[in-house]
């Protein structure tokens, strides 16, 4: 799916060609006033190990139709697949130095990136503590232009007119898609109380029925395989360390899956506490928690009461609230009846 959609970026970035364009004003008198967009130059990327093909496209698709070269720094956690898209682009005869692909860990490679002089804009994904130290890096060396897209700790609010056959299957999809490791991934769900039992049971059933583990190199496994590495592993497995020691409602879940490999089983957390661990940090694994709302302000506080503002989505057939809950969420992206990747060109499909 992913490879999918990679190739719907590269095409949707090949299509914004035509659209970079300057101003121009007469607000000067007797002048004629005129801004041209001009490329960078040399431009950097560094990407994440969750979804490699992606990410290079997505940072290599703009950099080129907008006239600059770039470099691309990939996870030492995935590094093959990449190389492989960099040889696609020697068998279409990309002029040599204008895509450059390297690997490394963050230091010393990322960094040397980051505060390379002649490296004029660099486009970072991946978390807040690199993301920070991306931005210090910058404005110590040359002031490059800096865009980064961090974690997400991403809402989806359901009201009680909501479509339940579409809310359902969306949340579930959206958390168990890439085994969780999604930074976009709806992890927060609100539902309102007096759908909350209905709603609670058939996301738990969703969960386990479209969660089925496998091999991610096969064909049959849709959305779910091991976590990247015993690290990430580890790391989620903290996280229900911590719920279970508090001793945090787990609908379903909550352990590991099989003996052997670092599968987790898909995990619902209810009602947890909002100023808790699994509710404030990004998990980046198959962990959903749902809470319950009342009152429509009350809930869009709590959806907003974040560091992260990535992705939010709202379930209702009421169009006007869909559109002011829009407004007021505090997110790059809102969905209205959809859940995340839906982007502005199709994700999924």
């Amino acid at each position: 799916m992913f490879n999918q959609v990679a190739l719907t970026a590269l095409r949707y970035f090949a299509g914004r060609a035509w659209d970079t364009h300057g101003d121009s004003s007469l607000n000067t008198p007797g002048f004629v006033n005129v801004t041209f967009r001009q490329p960078f130059g040399v431009t950097a990327g560094i990407t994440p190990w969750n979804v490699p093909v992606a990410m290079v496209l997505f940072k290599l698709a703009p950099a080129l139709v907008t006239g600059n070269t770039i470099v691309i720094k990939t996870s030492e956690k995935a590094p093959l697949a990449p190389i492989i898209v960099a040889k696609c682009c020697q068998e279409i005869g990309l002029p040599k130095g204008v895509f450059n692909l390297i690997s490394g860990f963050g230091r010393p490679t990322g960094e040397a990136l980051a505060k390379h002089m002649d490296v004029r804009k660099i486009s970072f994904t991946g978390s807040g503590l690199t993301g920070r130290a991306i931005k210090k890096a910058a404005a110590e060396s040359n002031l490059k232009k800096v865009s980064l897209e961090l974690g997400g700790k991403s809402p989806l609010i359901i009201f009680p007119d909501a479509d339940l056959a579409k809310a359902v299957p969306a949340a579930a999809m959206s958390i168990l898609l890439n085994s969780g490791q999604v930074c976009v991934a709806s992890s927060r769900v609100y539902v309102h109380a007096d759908i909350a039992s209905q709603f609670t049971e058939a996301m738990k059933n969703a969960v386990e029925d479209m969660g089925q583990s496998g091999d991610p190199l096969t064909s049959t496994t849709a959305m779910r395989g091991p976590q990247v590495d015993r690290l990430q592993f580890n790391r989620v497995m903290d996280f229900l360390a911590y719920a279970k020691a508090n001793n945090l409602e787990m609908l379903t879940g909550g352990d590991r899956e099989r003996d052997t490999g670092f599968y987790i089983a898909p995990t619902i957390i209810s009602n947890a506490p909002e100023d808790s661990r699994v509710m404030r940090e990004e998990i980046f694994g198959p962990v959903v928690c749902i809470n319950t709302f009342t009152d429509e302000e009350e809930v869009l506080r709590r959806a907003n009461d974040t560091e992260y503002g990535l992705y939010a989505s709202v379930f209702t057939r009421d169009i006007s609230r869909a559109l002011r809950i829009a407004k007021k969420l505090e997110a790059g992206s809102v969905g209205v009846n959809t859940t995340s990747p839906t982007m502005a060109f199709d994700m999924v499909s």
